[in-house]
């Protein structure tokens, strides 16, 4: 078996080979297979935050697309656009695409750390603030930990919300015919919303209960009805 695969030379100026070594040179940099993923998508991604009028100073974020095409890639191609960019946009195409090239992003961003974590720099100095600093008891990534699980559940009251109080008329409510960019009519039940918190929370996130109660009963106030009641000049 060594003599049959003896037989078979490499070439020495093979193009991955010579890609290989660039991309993994040890230098200031380092760039990595890695950030063949990591750098356009993440350009790509800030590309289309920006596109949409979002930055930094306004810190506003991506309108995200109709609900009813909240099941769909929205492809500039596809069935909904149909290769109009205007309407693309309009219908929150930009919102996807800064989604899905985000995510790749990412992938790509942890993929690069990978790389670098096998380097012995980044190995010594783990080494060392784990071994002289016992970094799990650092406050600050005790904070950073709980952020990240924060954040997480955020993300899933915000998607529990969205998907429990979407407005739908009929049979009619489908990926193509549930909202109308020009509509009159709200997308959310705000009133839905209030009783989907207050069945998971305490019941003072009863917003709707108390202003029928404080209209029965002028005494009654609670700091979110005073507020109501001051705008109103009722007192």
């Amino acid at each position: 078996m060594t003599i049959a695969l003896g037989k078979f030379t490499k070439d020495e100026n093979d193009l991955f080979d010579i890609m290989d070594d660039w991309l993994r040179r040890d230098g200031f940099i380092f760039v990595g297979w890695s950030s063949l993923l990591l750098f356009p998508c993440t350009y790509f991604a800030l590309g289309g935050w920006f596109t949409e009028g979002c930055n930094f100073l306004t810190a506003t974020a991506v309108s995200t697309p109709a609900n009813s095409l909240a099941h769909s890639l929205l492809l500039l191609w596809g069935l909904e656009a149909q290769g109009d960019f205007t309407l693309w946009c309009q219908l929150g195409g930009l919102w996807t695409f800064v989604v899905l090239q985000g995510t790749f992003g990412l992938i790509g961003f942890m993929l690069h750390q990978f790389e670098l974590a096998r380097s012995q720099l980044y190995f010594a100095s783990s080494f060392f603030f784990q071994g002289f600093h016992n970094w799990t008891l650092n406050p600050f990534h005790m904070m950073g930990v709980a952020g990240v699980l924060g954040a997480t559940l955020l993300c899933a009251i915000h998607g529990a919300t969205v998907e429990s109080t979407l407005s739908e008329d009929g049979d009619g409510a489908n990926t193509f015919r549930a909202f109308n960019p020009t509509q009159a009519e709200e997308t959310y039940s705000m009133v839905t919303i209030n009783r989907f918190y207050q069945s998971g929370s305490e019941p003072t996130c009863d917003f709707v209960s108390q202003e029928i109660r404080v209209v029965e009963d002028l005494e009654f106030g609670t700091f979110y009805t005073k507020n109501i009641l001051l705008n109103m000049e009722v007192r």
